[in-house]
């Protein structure tokens, strides 16, 4: 288990909305990678879709796609530098869904069933994805010689009324420590944004 820390989980609340107010408009106005003197940093990187926004660390050496996302049902996924989203080693991709009850154990398991009609030789493993904040539940579903998907399901709480998943899928063979270790952070650094933090300061 690596050691995650959030962005902003210990600032109160009023100061948590201004500086993730800072960050949005940071990253709007963030100038395009590629200029010639121009050397890309990754950086908190936030995303948003309807009713619902976040914000994550993007890792060093990978790169978000924000634009393929929609293909996965995702708000971004993210690839390794010098990997495309249509031909990738690993690809992360974090989704946002709306909750039903807070018992997000029954949801993972709901889907662990699933996945196991669709595929009955699939093995579910334990997975340590740990969040600083956010309840986590976490599983390996593995297919021998075929498939594997690290899946973390976060719920930011009762007030928050989406639910976050983030899938790592690693193909045939079963991530490195290397892989693992930036999956952990990503989910480590994501911070659900409240609706009422995007409304204008008064």
């Amino acid at each position: 288990m690596i050691e995650t820390h959030s962005l902003f989980g210990r600032m109160p609340r009023s100061l948590k909305q201004a500086a993730l107010l800072c960050l949005l408009f940071c990253a709007l106005l963030r100038p395009a990678a590629g200029g010639a003197d121009e050397e890309r940093k990754n950086g908190p990187l936030v995303v948003y879709g309807d009713k619902f926004m976040f914000v994550i660390q993007e890792p060093e050496g990978w790169a978000a796609d924000i634009e393929n996302a929609a293909k996965l049902s995702a708000g971004v996924v993210l690839v390794r530098e010098g990997e495309t989203f249509e031909k990738h080693g690993v690809l992360i991709a974090i989704r946002v869904a709306k909750k039903v009850d807070e018992n997000t154990t029954e949801d993972l398991d709901h889907d662990m069933r699933e996945f196991r009609n669709l595929y009955p030789d699939v093995q579910f493993k334990a997975l340590k994805a740990p969040h600083p904040t956010y309840a986590s539940h976490a599983k390996l579903f593995a297919i021998p010689r075929s498939r594997h998907d690290y899946v973390t399901y976060l719920n930011p709480g009762a007030g928050a009324p989406f639910l976050v998943s983030v899938t790592m899928t690693t193909g045939k063979k079963e991530a490195d420590k290397k892989d693992l270790k930036v999956y952990q952070e990503v989910i480590g650094s994501l911070e659900f944004i409240p609706q009422d933090a995007a409304k204008p300061l008064r």
